[in-house]
């Protein structure tokens, strides 16, 4: 990329470079996913979004399967959509992602509900894998 990411999410799981500057209507960030989500659960986001897929490919598993999103492909999400994303390894995939407003709080589909993201990620380190479901360390 021409420029250093905006944000880099764990420990370079995905960088993000905002497109235009981030306001509450509607965002578009670039996206390159370097790493697969954490295997745990689906979550989903606080706002609609669409992904159009402009290099590589990925895994996207959902309640309904599992797909290879290749470049050039479009997926429109609601704010309930759940996904993962998993990169095939050795690979990476850059993506084009917009967002419209936040209209709900997000977090993970576990076994026993939903948990919040809050609750679900690394309290030292939003990016990095947390509590989970809440798992135990075995």
């Amino acid at each position: 990329m021409a420029r250093e990411p905006d944000f880099i999410i764990g420990d370079n799981y995905m960088r993000r470079w905002w497109v235009i500057p981030r306001n509450k209507s509607c965002n578009v960030y670039l996206h390159e996913i370097l790493h697969s989500d954490d295997d745990r659960a689906m979550h989903d986001h606080p706002w609609a979004n669409t992904s159009l897929v402009i290099a590589g490919s990925y895994i996207e598993h959902t309640p309904e399967g599992a797909f290879v999103r290749r470049a050039g492909d479009v997926v429109q999400r609601s704010a309930e959509s759940l996904h993962r994303l998993e990169v095939i390894p050795g690979e990476r995939a850059i993506s084009l992602f917009m967002t419209g407003p936040v209209v709900r709080e997000w977090g993970f589909a576990c076994p026993n509900g939903w948990v919040h993201w809050r609750e679900f990620v690394d309290d030292r380190d939003t990016g990095q894998i947390g509590r989970g479901c809440g798992e135990v360390a075995g």
